[in-house]
């Protein structure tokens, strides 16, 4: 029967797991700090301020949500970096 041949087939594979990577929550993290500037956007959109001040806000946003991404990023990597020195010295 084909139905059994497929049924075989697919408990014969292995189980493929997705890993995120060494910086999986610096790119959780870069994600949330995109939706924060969107929304900032989108708020400075429906505020009846000149579009210099709007350009501004979303400037602010950004730059902070990039310092917060940089300074996590750059903590796990040292951190990652003194686990594999650690390891290295058994």
């Amino acid at each position: 029967m084909p139905g059994d041949e497929k049924a075989r087939r697919l408990s014969r594979r292995g189980v493929v797991r997705a890993s995120g990577g060494p910086l999986r929550e610096v790119k959780v993290e870069l994600g949330v700090v995109v939706l924060l500037m969107v929304s900032a956007y989108f708020l400075t959109l429906g505020l009846d301020i000149p579009a210099w001040q709007e350009v501004l806000g979303v400037l602010v946003v950004a730059s902070l949500g990039a310092g917060w991404v940089m300074i996590r990023a750059r903590a796990l990597a040292r951190r990652r970096l003194a686990e594999e020195g650690e390891h290295g010295n058994l």
